[in-house]
């Protein structure tokens, strides 16, 4: 079992390209090169194995903490709750979270052939549940739509001068009773997002902690942002589709060159590699 030797931590980061980006920063999208700024971007991962020849794939034991549970992970910020509550260290909806605490039954040790693979989204087991009985952070309201659908597995917002934007991302075509009432299978569109990202001998930063970036302008690639191309994962909406396509579009790359993803180990030369949709 993972012990305090073993302890560890990745740390992930948010650009826009090469730039990095916050709730201070502006970047600039779309054909009018408006610019836009973030009000939310918080995602789930869920299921994180790490890999290496020495040791295979290891499920890792996430640490308890106010952003893990069991083996579920909230990253990101809420720019807006922030800002007002920035003294506020009772409520985790207020405060960023941007690195994972985990455990590994054994030392792993990188090599060339080491990877990392995560889950976007919460496990069907634990998305319906009901989150007042849940243990943070899958009692967040704001990440949560109702019983029949479940966790937002990603909710992003941004805003500009007179205009805001959304993608939120989440199980559609649940079947159930109500509303209120969790389904009792898989819904029709789970919209969850298998990554494998390759590690190498150099894929820890200065502290010692491995490193992913989330490039947010892979993810909005070809989407022009406007309030009508909001998305709320509707399959037939052009946004969303676009948006499952930028998720979607790491498992095309057959070599080992550089190509962005939307996630990325840091100091790799290699393009993140996904799956479909289940």
């Amino acid at each position: 079992m993972g012990n305090l030797s073993n302890e560890q931590k990745i740390d992930l980061s948010l650009s826009w390209r090469d730039a990095t980006l916050d709730c201070q920063t502006t970047f600039h999208a779309g054909k009018k090169n408006k610019t836009w700024f973030i009000e939310q971007f918080q995602f789930f991962i869920s299921d994180i194995e790490i890999g290496s020849t020495n040791a295979g794939w290891q499920k890792v034991k996430l640490a308890k903490t106010p952003f893990q549970n069991q083996n579920t992970a909230l990253i990101g910020t809420n720019c807006q709750t922030e800002k007002l509550h920035a003294k506020d260290l009772t409520n985790v909806a207020n405060d960023a979270n941007w690195s994972i605490k985990y455990t590994t039954p054994t030392d792993i040790i990188l090599d060339e052939n080491s990877g990392i693979r995560f889950t976007l989204g919460v496990p069907f087991e634990v998305n319906h549940l009901n989150p007042i009985s849940q243990q943070s952070p899958l009692n967040l309201p704001s990440m949560f739509w109702i019983w029949q659908t479940g966790h937002k597995f990603l909710r992003l917002e941004l805003a500009a001068n007179h205009e805001k934007w959304l993608f939120h991302l989440g199980s559609t075509g649940c079947k159930s009773v109500s509303a209120m009432r969790a389904p009792k299978s898989n819904c029709l569109y789970p919209n969850r997002f298998n990554f494998e990202l390759p590690l190498g001998i150099n894929s820890k930063n200065a502290k010692g902690n491995l490193a992913i970036n989330v490039d947010l302008a892979e993810l909005l690639k070809h989407v022009e942002l406007s309030a009508s191309s909001s998305c709320q994962s509707e399959q037939n909406n052009k946004s969303c589709q676009q948006l499952f396509d930028n998720l979607l579009l790491n498992n095309q790359i057959k070599s080992a060159e550089t190509v962005p993803g939307v996630f990325n180990a840091l100091n790799i030369n290699h393009k993140s590699k996904g799956s479909t949709v289940e």
